[in-house]
């Protein structure tokens, strides 16, 4: 019963607190985040005159994916963040530079990073949108998610949530190498 009431108290504490603040969540360009929190969005800033390098495989733009994968047959593998989403971060800092995850990438997929609340004009199959519109359009809910692309243009599927990089990287064979078509993710992984 004293838990509970302590419980009750905080969560009181904690709605005020959430109540009294309604100052809305904003993104921020990654040019006027501190080192810190590039580091955390998987970017790495070397000096204060240097550009952003990206820790993990390639990026291009949709366009560009969605040329190179109609020629080479790649898949296109996308990541959907925001900005102020702490496993996203975690994400593209952990998981993404994982040498066996920047393999499997490399491998099968063209990788897209797509801001779901982004501004930016993006093309996808020839129609220009917002970064934001697409996430919508693709049905993203939650954020990171990841999508699969064919290399036609047609959504694959997607995986909602946070992966460590052994399982991530289990999941991009699995989607990359059509093993998905004839066998169960887990029969995948246990072989």
């Amino acid at each position: 019963m004293k838990y509970a009431f302590i419980l009750m108290a905080f969560m009181l504490v904690a709605c005020a607190n959430e109540q009294a603040n309604n100052t809305p969540i904003q993104s921020r360009s990654i040019e006027q985040m501190s080192a810190r929190e590039a580091q955390l969005l998987g970017l790495d800033k070397a000096s204060e005159e240097s550009q952003f390098i990206w820790a993990g495989p390639k990026i291009h733009s949709m366009e560009e994916a969605q040329i190179l994968a109609a020629s080479d047959g790649k898949k296109i593998l996308v990541d959907v963040y925001t900005v102020w989403c702490g496993y996203c971060r975690k994400m593209a800092a952990e998981t993404y530079p994982n040498a066996a995850v920047k393999q499997k990438v490399d491998e099968y997929f063209h990788l897209v990073r797509l801001d779901a609340e982004g501004s930016k004009d993006i093309t996808f199959n020839g129609e220009v949108m917002k970064e934001s519109e697409l996430a919508a359009i693709l049905g993203v809910a939650s954020f990171p998610t990841t999508i699969f692309i064919q290399p036609d243009g047609e959504p694959l599927g997607m995986q909602p949530g946070f992966m460590e990089a052994s399982m991530f990287g289990n999941l991009l064979g699995f989607v990359g190498s059509d093993a998905f078509r004839t066998r169960s993710f887990e029969d995948y992984v246990r072989n």
